[in-house]
């Protein structure tokens, strides 16, 4: 019998090995996948810069590749919203979606407030094992271009709208959002306002977890993967 398939988008910063102890505690149930967005994990920066248009196209032209006809997806943080946006602009090759710890309410204050922490010079001097970490993950060239569009790309999600509470309401896919009782980036009442909007979702709240992917007990994630994608 063939596996159903899924395709895991990372977040900001990160990578696809984000997801290399997650998937491999699901492989024997799923046919298991994981994109590197524009920008991380080696892959080139848009000329137009770092945009939901641009993981779009990434995440069709990875299912193209891959032959990979419809898919679930698993997005954390900004690559949970990515899987949003795509859901909405390519709804047919969807099966359902399962996002964590995404921030949906990019306000003037939050947006200084995420932005203020992606200063190179200020990483290197205050947390440089992260400052190696993302030279590692993205390249020693190109991790400070990452951060400056990964900045770029914050503040103008506090000044346009990527997609409309309208847009939203059209995913009729089935949707778990997930998110931490203890995050300090996203929130439950920003989670939970995208829920009532959704027609067929389900809201997921992680005990005593945070913002950080690394932090959330991976068996947990797995344990609530398996239960939604291979409920209906």
């Amino acid at each position: 019998m063939k596996k159903e398939s899924i395709l895991f988008i990372h977040g900001a910063l990160a990578s696809k090995s984000q997801f290399t102890q997650l998937i491999s505690l699901l492989n024997e149930q799923f046919d298991c996948h994981a994109i590197n967005l524009p920008g991380h994990g080696g892959e080139l920066i848009p000329a137009s810069g770092l945009t939901f248009e641009e993981f779009s196209q990434a995440i069709l032209s990875y299912l193209d590749k891959n032959n990979i006809e419809q898919t679930h997806l698993f997005g954390f943080s900004m690559g949970g919203y990515a899987a949003m946006y795509f859901a909405h602009k390519h709804p047919q090759r969807v099966k359902q979606i399962f996002t964590l710890n995404v921030k949906f309410n990019w306000d003037p204050i939050t947006t200084a407030k995420e932005t203020g922490f992606l200063d190179p010079e200020k990483m290197l001097e205050k947390i440089p094992a992260f400052a190696n970490n993302l030279m590692v993950l993205h390249g020693m060239n190109i991790w400070k271009n990452l951060l400056a569009s990964t900045s770029d790309m914050m503040k103008k999600l506090s000044e346009t709208i990527v997609m409309s509470e309208e847009e939203l309401k059209q995913i009729q896919h089935p949707v778990l959002l997930g998110i931490g009782d203890r995050d300090t980036t996203s929130s439950l009442n920003e989670t939970i306002k995208v829920y009532k909007l959704l027609s067929n979702s389900r809201l997921w709240v992680v005990p005593n977890a945070a913002h950080p992917f690394e932090k959330i007990n991976p068996e947990r994630i797995a344990a609530e993967i398996r239960y939604f994608f291979l409920s209906a």
